[in-house]
């Protein structure tokens, strides 16, 4: 029998870059059927000693190293560099995520590989971007977060705002680059145009926030933190039960509202006037919180639980691991997968999250060992060992998407966020919408067009049309739509008549090429499968919640929407990689994916650090009791520190002294054995934290970040986004466009085809 292979068989990939975003983006190009080849210095790059670690190993580095072959070469040598010269002459794709002008510096830039294999894309992802004043800093996940104004829509209500404690935007930025890498390939392959494809980890930052920024652009609506809560609906978070155990319940429209009345036997709130709409609800939060808040007290968490269920209700718990193990609805979907080597000993990662109809990707479960393959790296290379003969037809650059149609029939987030990006590539866009509209429109804030900021800002460049799909004309027409489609973008329950009607089966006997894609909340199998989700409730079950907060206090959420952005950015991976295989072979397939799926995979670095690391060392161990973190907090605002490896002792301790904390900091045994350490990521950091607060809070910010500037430790402020919009590094990115005085934010790349231009949706 004909093993099926993943939708990118034959594609030769080469991955110089280190830390996860680099690396991971390759594994999922690997997952995809990708040959990647790592290549690293023999020594092996600095994420291999992090905490915690499985048989000595960092498990980030283990993780997030899967489904490549592992090379250790030395460019500085003339056999490492032209062993090197070699793979990427055979690469289609090499990836790099280093500081802007590095891989020129070391012979690897664009330019000088361009020239001896012109086929190859080339892409790299930055910290900051390639131009302006913060090219050259480091850009450490916390610094990010904190930078990007993403902690600051996180946290309590009316407090400070506070980092995750888990790293979420290296895995999630691995998911956008991976993404522009193969736009970079689709466009290679129907435009014959090879070219160099840009990203960074400040623009997919600000990506992970779409909804809010475009909230601050297009609404003029503040961002703050809300706790558990959500700037676009209510009720929408984690109540407190009778057995003291929080919920996660979302309200998104108008038919889950009437069904939390039903189930909670509260149908009087139905009828009063100050919640009779979304809007209303958003508006009076605190009155009808009060009223949640002593109801949801009355009884235990599954009591509610069960009758949210009945009315199809999105909630959840806040899971752990252990619940998670061996949940039926994670174990059906394959949302845990354990790997195993005999040089770590077996754990766990994040399953697959797409599944693929024709083409089915696949986890290779033996972990590669760091440096296994440098000899065939010096003597072979890609097992596919030609050079990529591809005859290119053009020196212009084209919209990879340009004349691909789309029929976006979903609503709310995810799904228009996706059919967004797929615009944003030059692909044709048609939106059905129920008679009435998307219920997203009356999420808040609302816009001067009457219409929330989310909808406004996911749905430009589209054109909508209200079908009613279930009557005998819209079938028709949406048939009509269907037969001339390249894609199909659907989020259906699993046993809707709509799905059993419009099953990929029936749909190719009309056009064979369609790739139909199906998104889910919760997976496509298990007894959730039709059940709906919502941003808050996924990252509940995901665990996203336990490392936010404080241990045993109110709940806190990501105040951005990343599960909706998220997973659509995975979801654009999934469709590219199936349109590959249409442009290959002219088969379409089914594709499917789910938000659950997505935050199971981005947190692989959690799985792997919880499966049995060698010491409860490191923040995938002790990101779930840590507690709050806001950085360094001085007198005024927070900053984000942590040491570069330029910083020595002995300047460690002039710095301390210039803090006036040298005393009180030489009396902890614990900090002097552990100083570099003692702050930022270090392992003792959070032992450390009263005492940095304690002295740092008696300085300003602007104090603060001149002396750690001076002493070699990288320091960034915490924004928000209202300042990061104006802030002369952003400005670089180019992610801003302004059309009929209103700024939207664009995807989160700079290629040389550019974007469409902006076509707000109409009034």
């Amino acid at each position: 029998m004909k093993e099926h292979k993943g939708p990118l068989n034959g594609i030769k990939v080469l991955s110089i870059g280190t830390s996860i975003v680099g690396p991971w983006a390759a594994t999922l190009m690997g997952y995809l059927g990708a040959e990647v080849f790592k290549v690293e210095p023999p020594k092996g790059e600095f994420l291999r000693m992090l905490y915690p670690r499985q048989n000595k190993l960092a498990t980030a580095y283990s993780s997030t190293n899967l489904n490549q072959k592992s090379a250790g070469l030395n460019t500085k040598e003339e056999d490492g560099m032209n062993a090197m010269l070699g793979l990427a002459n055979q690469a289609d794709i090499l990836i790099e995520n280093f500081r802007p002008g590095v891989a020129e510096r070391i012979g690897l830039g664009y330019e000088t590989l361009h020239e001896s294999n012109p086929n190859l894309v080339f892409g790299s992802s930055s910290g900051y971007g390639d131009d302006g004043p913060m090219k050259n800093l480091a850009a450490l996940e916390p610094h990010l977060q904190a930078f990007s104004g993403m902690s600051g829509v996180t946290g309590y209500p009316n407090g400070d705002g506070q980092l995750i404690r888990f790293t979420h935007l290296d895995p999630t930025g691995a998911v956008f680059f991976c993404g522009l890498l193969m736009l970079g390939l689709i466009e290679r392959e129907r435009f014959g145009h090879s070219c160099w494809v840009k990203t960074s980890h400040l623009a997919n930052a600000i990506a992970n926030m779409n909804n809010k920024v475009s909230e601050v652009l297009l609404a003029n609506s503040p961002s703050k933190p809300l706790g558990s809560g959500s700037s676009t609906s209510a009720p929408n978070r984690c109540y407190l039960c009778e057995d003291n155990r929080y919920i996660a319940v979302s309200c998104e429209h108008q038919t889950q509202w009437l069904g939390f009345c039903n189930a909670l036997e509260l149908d009087h709130l139905t009828e009063d006037e100050r919640f009779l709409s979304n809007i209303d609800r958003v508006k009076n939060r605190d009155e009808l919180d009060k009223i949640l808040e002593n109801h949801f007290h009355q009884k235990p968490s599954r009591w509610w639980s069960l009758r949210l269920n009945n009315h199809n209700v999105p909630n959840s718990f806040d899971l752990s691991f252990d619940d998670l193990e061996f949940h039926q609805q994670i174990v059906e979907n394959n949302f845990l997968v354990e790997v195993d080597g005999e040089h770590t000993g077996p754990f766990y990662v994040g399953g697959l999250p797409w599944e693929f109809s024709k083409t089915p990707a696949k986890i290779n479960v033996s972990i590669p060992v760091p440096g296994k393959d440098t000899e065939k790296a010096m003597k072979e290379g890609f097992e596919n060992s030609s050079k990529n003969t591809k005859e290119l037809t053009s020196e212009s650059p084209e919209y990879p998407l340009k004349g691909i149609r789309v029929v976006d029939i979903t609503q709310g987030y995810t799904g228009p966020y996706l059919s967004f990006m797929l615009a944003e590539a030059g692909a044709e866009v048609t939106k059905i919408e129920p008679i009435g509209g998307d219920w997203s429109k009356q999420l808040s804030p609302q816009t001067k067009k009457g219409t929330s900021a989310l909808y406004e800002s996911f749905n430009r460049n589209k054109e909508i049309i209200e079908i009613d799909i279930q009557s005998e004309d819209g079938e028709r027409d949406f048939q009509s739509l269907l037969n001339q489609a390249d894609i199909l973008i659907e989020d259906w329950s699993k046993d809707s008549a709509e799905a059993v009607k419009y099953d990929y089966e029936k749909l190719k006997q009309e056009n064979p090429k369609i790739i139909h894609y199906s998104l889910s909340a919760f997976g496509h199998h298990g007894p959730m499968r039709n059940k709906s989700g919502s941003d808050l409730v996924i990252q509940a079950m995901s665990g996203y919640l336990r490392t936010l907060g404080d241990v045993g206090e109110e709940p806190v959420r990501v105040g951005a929407d990343v599960v909706s952005t998220c997973t659509a950015a995975m979801s654009l991976i999934a469709i590219l990689g199936a349109l590959y295989h249409v442009i290959q072979t002219g088969e379409g397939q089914k594709v499917s994916a789910s938000m659950l799926g997505t935050m199971m995979a981005l947190k692989t670095l959690q799985w792997s650090g919880f499966s049995n690391p060698d010491s409860w060392d490191g923040n995938f161990c002790k990101n779930e009791m840590d507690g709050s973190n806001f950085g360094q907090r001085t007198k005024d605002i927070s900053i984000f520190a942590t040491p570069s490896p330029a910083l020595v002792e002995d300047k460690f301790y002039e710095m301390i002294k210039e803090f006036g904390m040298y005393d009180e900091f030489m009396k902890d045994e614990i900090l002097v054995q552990n100083w570099w350490n003692s702050f930022g990521v270090g392992t003792k950091a959070s032992h450390a934290r009263p005492l940095w607060d304690k002295y740092l809070t008696q300085m300003s910010s602007d104090q603060v970040l001149e002396i750690f500037n001076r002493y070699e430790v990288w320091a960034v402020q915490f924004s928000n986004i209202e300042e990061l919009i104006n802030h002369p590094q952003v400005e670089h990115l180019g992610m801003f466009d302004s059309t009929t005085g209103q700024t939207y934010l664009r995807a989160p790349w700079k290629t040389p085809w550019g974007f469409p231009e902006i076509k707000p949706i109409k009034e």
